[in-house]
């Protein structure tokens, strides 16, 4: 049956990996006629993810293929329980359970750190779906990793950060019985992996590419909606799981041994023991310019509600059903505070830059990506 399984997509049933990937017609971006500060809006397209590309294709059209879907993909939705509301406010991501993120609503309501900002919440965004929103304009800022950023602009899809969002956040898992030990112990081995199109999943090729591991050569990997990498990790279908925070909190919690992280494995291929960022507020060019005191104000609103986990990392624990972890999870909730507290970066100026700099020099050094773009897809907004 593993055998069976391994051939498979995980999330197309039946769908042979390395089969050719039907071409989904453009669309229309969905155009919102209906705005409301806290409106939702459902995400309901069902294509699924399509199988990792093999063979010549290689690294570059990994991360080019989550990119292509999102500019021929139809940000289709309905409106819910949403009025009349202001035509201007910011499509900006909303509390998502199994994300990091999953907190900056709560907290920001919590202690008023909305003020006068106009924003509309869009639901359905986790790891790899969030990018394709904003590159059809489901959304107007979302998070979005240094390697996206530069491989949205040579789509000519010109993004740039704005503000913070989180530190890196990968971990590596294996069962607590497992017999691996490393990474490179799960060389040919069936790992359950986020999107392809993800910052996360770009993060761990970049810190195997500095470490001479070729991920998707390496590995059979399994890549989906983090849900699912959970789902397969939990029957024992994959020998280890690549997931984000709180879901490897989750998984340590209920017993499972944690190999290493993604930013262990940058630190050790490059020998930079700086914090990794995974990924900042990202909008496109044209949205910036055009609303340059909402992307202030966001960016303001996103250090503060770090701050605030900075200050009181109990406040995570306190949040633990935002992440989508139930009371009954009393060792994973305990554990929150501690392994996620410094994922919430509390500064955005040239510190933070010099490290993406160093992400997109080694993403081309290492072939991940074919060229630095001439205009750095970072920036500092609010400043005369």
């Amino acid at each position: 049956m593993l055998a069976q399984r391994r051939a498979l997509s995980p999330l197309n049933p039946g769908f042979p990996r390395g089969a050719p990937v039907r071409r989904v017609p453009g669309r229309t971006p969905l155009p919102f006629p209906l705005r409301c500060s806290w409106s939702v809006v459902m995400n309901t397209w069902t294509g699924g993810v399509p199988p990792v590309p093999r063979g010549p294709l290689g690294r570059r059209a990994v991360l080019r293929g989550g990119l292509a879907a999102a500019l021929g993909l139809a940000g289709a939705g309905v409106l819910s329980g949403c009025g009349t509301g202001s035509p201007g406010a910011a499509k900006v991501e909303d509390t998502q359970k199994g994300t990091a993120g999953a907190v900056i609503r709560p907290i920001a309501e919590r202690y008023g750190l909305v003020g006068e900002l106009d924003l509309e919440h869009v639901a359905g965004t986790g790891p790899g779906d969030v990018q394709n929103k904003l590159l059809s304009g489901a959304l107007d800022v979302a998070s979005m990793g240094p390697i996206g950023a530069v491989v949205a602009a040579e789509a000519r899809a010109a993004v740039s950060l704005f503000s913070t969002s989180l530190h890196n956040h990968v971990h590596w898992l294996v069962p607590e019985n497992s017999p691996y030990r490393t990474v490179r112990d799960l060389r040919g081995k069936p790992i359950a992996t986020p999107p392809n199109n993800s910052d996360a999943y770009r993060s761990a090729q970049l810190a195997a590419a500095v470490n001479d591991i070729d991920f998707e050569t390496d590995y059979d990997v399994h890549q989906g909606a983090v849900l699912a990498g959970l789902a397969l990790f939990e029957r024992g279908d994959v020998e280890a799981i690549l997931t984000i925070e709180p879901n490897a909190t989750l998984l340590v919690g209920r017993g499972a041994r944690e190999l290493v992280s993604v930013q262990q494995l940058w630190s050790e291929g490059t020998g930079d023991g700086g914090r990794l960022l995974l990924n900042g507020q990202g909008a496109t060019n044209e949205w910036i310019d055009a609303h340059p005191a909402q992307a202030a104000g966001i960016a303001r609103l996103r250090l503060a509600a770090h701050q605030v986990i900075a200050e009181n990392p109990a406040v995570l624990a306190e949040l633990h059903e935002y992440y989508g972890i139930p009371a009954g999870e009393r060792r994973a909730v305990e554990l929150l505070p501690q392994r996620l507290a410094d994922v919430y970066p509390v500064v955005w100026d040239e510190s933070v830059f010099a490290g993406l700099r160093k992400q997109i020099d080694v993403a081309v050094r290492t072939g991940l990506i074919s060229a630095a773009p001439a205009a750095e897809p970072f920036r500092v907004v609010g400043r005369a």
